[in-house]
């Protein structure tokens, strides 16, 4: 993996920063500086982040990575590029944050994104958006997560000297995943659980048959003689015992049912007899509850005698209520004709004084009549003056519509005029038009031409289209065919070299079979010795017969063709590339010709010419075609308006000679209107004048006639008023003496009704007939209760007569013996029932156990050989040996250490003078994860090993430094899956001392810078000094920080 550019966008100090990692591949060292806290290790944060969504360090979050700086407008974003093997990738990752909403106002909350691009020669391949996606698709590809990468490419602070002094189970899980050794975990694994699997289900077969044992469920005769079988643990005697248990109680099953069958049946009987006594019982208890509910009735006879009273009094009430009413309402209505007349009197005398005073008023107005006769006459002199008034308005209106007559005719001679002119100048215009007509027929054949050619060049484009089409596809055919290829030759080679195995693990395995036949004196059959001090000896557990070998020999030439046929047909596919392009490229330069362009044009811009030549042609048309509509319609239209002139020329004379008539109409009306005006007096000259005066009269005449009229008809309502209130006191006089007489009436009926009262009644029978009268609403409810009780004791007697009848001469029966005996065969019963279960459980219940243990035994017997084998092996393999706690991981992982402590050797030797080499510690640990990868140093001052835990900081870090550059070396000499092409180093440089730090740096120069980039960060004058090459984080002083580079002169 080598980076290549990582964009920080509102991320730590970053605003919008871009490390450029290609400025330094030419470099073998580069130095990463700037002022504490200006965010040099952010840097690192953004790179582990964009790969494995966490930062280098285990004190700072991803989400508070967010600039304190961001806004709600600004979205924190990491970008980061790099190359590996021969693709280059593309991861964009946004932390959850905070935004302003893109539609409206308010702010909403914006999950957590990730996008990883692949290209392959800038074109892209694929595109992940998941989050788990993404981490599978970067661990699969780099081999390595976030704890790791920080071991190995990205060493933070504080975290440089984790993998040298990690114990042994960490190491492992970093080597595990680094060199693919989980197949060796896998394996042993799959043997503890095969192991654990079959130990398991001997346990399980064990305890299945102690529990079936335990089940089976013995009869008093067996328990003894089955229990001790059990207890010697013989299953097979108990089997063969329990069969003859279920004969015996098969037996004891059929005699059982018979007595059951017996029992049954006197319970079924006693039952029968229980409900008749039942009933008997039931009839006696009914009798006497009648009896009693007949008894309470009697009781309440007092009060529904008292019942009968009141309803009786109450109904006689009833009948005399409407006399009563009657005379009520009489007295009511005498009242009120009482009070009509005194009302009838007063009104009489009010009109009577109101007819005085019209008459008053009448004779104090008699001049008015004189005056109405003198405005009448004056009014008559007036009117005769009207008909003139009437000529002289005619003639006004005359005058009037005749001028506007005069004016519509003048303006209808203009209207024509206007007319006829522009008739004139639309044929002018369409004249013109036709004038064009020879040039417009002749632009439409040009067209037409240029329409075929554009079709043809169009023709010729979507040809070398489809080419193009057919390359892309053919490209994509032998890239996919490319890869398959290489994987088919890889599996064929893969097939070749198990085929060759196989071989010689056959090869082997006989001459194991003939070195066993050898006889002394017999030559050997391979080397002709007579003495054989050494024959072959079986060393592998591994074991291959011919079939094996032949079907891998079969495997590996079938493989071989299926490559073939693959290499046939990409060959066969390139060759249809090259025909394409060859093609291409003569449509290509046809097309060019075609449109005239210059050699160099592709073909995107020459479809986008030929697109904007054919949207110029189809412009073009559609004008030409308008044009030669218009053409025609101007033919028409000059026919048209030819046809109009002659019409609008004859409508001209017309309107002028009707302007002259209508001017000698208007000249005599005038001459007529000034003789008449010089008849009317001087002062009312005009009708309106002479209206006015007219209306003043007759509103005076009016005026006085009203006055005249009021005073005549006051009068006369005076009197009628009186006449009136006359008639009132005389008709409410008759009617009180009406009222009177229906008053005596009602009173002498009512005391004719109330003459014979019932005996409540019978004193005072007025008063009291007043006080029963609001109690007449109850009587249907009291009538309703005294037939209620009427109606009980009649049932209440018909049902005491119909018992008594049905129970005499019936004894009481003895319920008490009858369920005696009934409760006792019910227990018979119960019991037998129970027995019978029991038995039928025990012997389905021992059926089903016999069958399962005679399965489980057989299962239990065929497993147990199994096992016993496969316990040694899981023993060995797992670690488990007496004398070894390394396990066959375990000892894969330490076997890869020491190669990579092997390397890193050189380094550390060198960067101390000698004095210091690895060592794996071969001290037996307590347990397997503290095993077999624990470091120590050889010191060769001392002679003798100690732990690295015992280094100084400035040797743990040179320690950890070669360790390092030794563990990303290995990787890929061994495994070649993981290219560790970048090593970052975050601080430690301040440890060493100053001829320590020149040794350090010219070991990374010379060794490393040949390899790999490495970039390093450092407070250290001397490193700023002494490394040119320079990414330089500058503070600005507002929490912003922005990037520089500073190259070697």
């Amino acid at each position: 993996m080598t980076p290549v550019t990582l964009h920080l966008e509102y991320f730590g100090p970053y605003r919008d920063a871009t490390i450029d990692f290609t400025r330094f591949m030419t470099t073998p060292l580069f130095l990463i500086s700037g002022k504490t806290g200006s965010g040099k290790t952010t840097i690192f944060d953004g790179m582990c982040y964009a790969l494995f969504d966490q930062t280098s360090g285990t004190d700072r979050k991803a989400p508070a990575m967010r600039s304190d700086f961001a806004t709600a407008a600004d979205r924190t974003r990491v970008t980061f590029t790099f190359t590996h093997r021969d693709r280059r990738y593309e991861i964009i990752r946004e932390p959850a944050q905070t935004l302003n909403k893109k539609r409206g106002q308010g702010l909403t909350d914006v999950a957590a994104a990730v996008t990883l691009t692949v290209y392959a020669d800038d074109r892209e391949v694929t595109q992940l958006t998941k989050t788990n996606q993404v981490r599978d698709y970067l661990q699969e590809l780099l081999q390595m997560d976030g704890k790791q990468f920080s071991q190995i490419v990205l060493l933070p602070q504080g975290q440089f000297r984790q993998f040298l002094i990690a114990p042994s189970e960490e190491k492992a899980a970093v080597l595990e995943q680094l060199f693919n050794t989980e197949i060796f975990a896998r394996w042993t694994e799959q043997l503890k659980q095969q192991l654990k699997k079959d130990q398991a289900t001997s346990q399980t077969t064990a305890a299945e048959v102690t529990r079936l044992l335990a089940s089976l469920q013995w009869t008093s005769e067996n328990e003894e003689a089955a229990q001790t079988l059990i207890a010697a643990q013989r299953p097979e005697p108990v089997v063969t015992l329990m069969a003859a248990q279920q004969a015996t109680t098969r037996e004891q099953q059929a005699q059982l049912e018979r007595r059951l069958a017996m029992a049954q049946a006197t319970v079924d009987r006693l039952v029968r007899q229980d409900e008749q006594e039942q009933s008997l019982l039931k009839d006696r208890q009914q009798l006497t509850q009648y009896r009693q509910q007949a008894t309470e009735l009697a009781q309440q006879a007092p009060a529904m005698d008292n019942l009968q009273t009141t309803v009786t009094a109450l109904e006689w009430v009833q009948t005399r209520q409407p006399a009563w009413q009657e005379r009520e309402q009489a007295q009511q209505a005498q009242q009120q004709r009482q009070a009509d007349q005194q009302q009838a009197q007063q009104e009489l005398m009010a009109a009577q004084t109101a007819l005085k005073q019209a008459q008053a008023a009448v004779e104090q107005h008699q001049t008015l009549s004189a005056k109405i006769t003198a405005t009448t006459e004056t009014l008559a002199q007036w009117r005769a003056l009207e008909p003139i008034y009437q000529r002289v308005a005619t003639l006004e209106q005359d005058l009037q519509q005749a001028q506007q007559d005069a004016e519509k005719r003048q303006i209808a001679y203009q209207q024509a005029q206007t007319a006829w002119t522009t008739n004139q100048q639309a044929q002018t215009q369409q004249r013109a038009i036709l004038d064009q007509q020879a040039e417009i027929y002749a632009r439409q054949t040009k067209l037409l031409q240029q329409a075929n050619d554009l079709a043809d060049t169009q023709s010729q484009a979507a040809t070398l289209q489809q080419q193009v089409a057919q390359q892309a596809d053919l490209t994509q055919q032998i890239s996919q065919i490319t890869g398959r290829l290489q994987t088919a030759q890889s599996a064929a080679q893969t097939a070749h070299d198990l085929a060759a195995a196989r071989y010689q693990v056959f090869l082997r395995q006989q001459i194991v079979t003939l070195s066993a036949q050898l006889t002394p004196g017999t030559p050997c059959p391979v080397c002709g010795s007579t003495t054989h001090p050494q024959p072959a000896q079986a060393t592998v557990t591994e074991t291959a017969t011919e079939d094996d070998v032949k079907r891998a020999q079969d495997q590996a030439t079938h493989a071989t063709q299926q490559a073939d046929q693959l290499a046939a047909q990409l060959t066969t596919l390139q060759q249809q590339l090259n025909a394409n392009q060859q093609e291409q490229q003569t449509a290509l330069q046809a097309l060019r010709a075609q449109l005239s362009v210059a050699d160099t044009m592709d073909l995107t811009a020459m479809a986008a010419i030929l697109t904007q030549r054919c949207q110029e042609q189809q412009q073009a048309e559609q004008a030409n075609q308008e044009q030669r509509a218009a053409l025609k319609q101007a033919q028409t239209q000059i026919t048209q308006l030819t046809e109009a002139a002659v019409e609008l020329q004859a409508k001209v004379t017309q309107t002028q000679q009707a302007v002259q008539q209508q001017n000698t109409t208007v000249d005599k009306l005038a001459t007529t209107l000034t003789t008449e005006q010089q008849r009317l007096p001087a002062d009312a000259s005009t009708r309106a004048e002479y209206l006015t005066r007219v209306q003043k009269l007759q509103d005076q005449l009016a005026a006085d006639q009203q006055m005249w009229t009021a005073l005549e008809q006051q009068c006369q309502t005076a009197q009628q008023t009186v006449l009136v209130a006359q008639d009132r006191l005389a008709t409410a006089t008759k009617e009180v003496t009406q009222s009177d007489q229906r008053v005596a009436r009602a009173q002498a009926d009512l005391a004719a009704q109330l003459a014979h009262p019932v005996a409540p009644l019978a004193t005072d029978t007025e008063a009291q007939v007043a006080r029963w009268l609001p109690q007449v609403a109850t009587l249907p409810a009291k009538r309703e209760q005294l037939q209620t009780f009427q109606a009980q004791q009649a049932r209440l007697a018909t049902l005491i007569e119909t018992l008594s009848k049905r129970l005499q001469g019936q004894a009481k029966p003895d319920r008490e013996a009858t369920q005696a005996a009934l409760i006792e065969a019910n227990q018979a019963v119960t019991t037998l029932r129970e027995q019978e279960r029991q038995l039928k459980n025990l012997l389905e219940q021992n059926e089903q156990t016999t069958q399962r243990l005679r399965a489980v035994l057989d299962q239990q017997a065929a497993a147990l050989q199994q096992t016993q084998e496969l316990t040694e092996l899981a023993g060995v393999v797992n670690g488990d040996g007496p004398n070894s706690k390394l396990g066959l991981e375990r000892y894969v992982l330490q076997t890869y250490l020491r190669q990579i402590l092997t390397v890193g050797n050189q380094r550390f030797q060198q960067l101390t003078n000698g004095r210091y080499q690895f060592v794996i510690d071969e001290t037996p640990a307590a347990s397997k994860k503290r095993s077999g990868l624990e470091i120590n140093v050889y010191d060769d001052h001392v002679g003798e090993q100690r732990s690295v835990h015992t280094l100084s900081g400035g040797e743990s870090f040179i320690a950890s430094l070669a360790l390092a550059l030794a563990l990303g070396e290995v990787i890929q000499q061994t495994t070649g899956s993981v290219d560790v092409d970048a090593l970052f180093i975050d601080e430690g440089f301040g440890s060493l001392d100053e001829d320590a730090l020149m040794t350090a740096l010219e070991s990374l120069e010379t060794i490393e810078g040949r390899h790999r980039m490495i970039g390093i960060i450092s407070h250290v004058s001397e490193l700023r000094d002494q490394v040119a090459n320079q990414l330089q984080v500058v503070a600005n002083g507002n929490g912003e920080s922005t990037i520089r580079y500073h190259a070697a002169d």
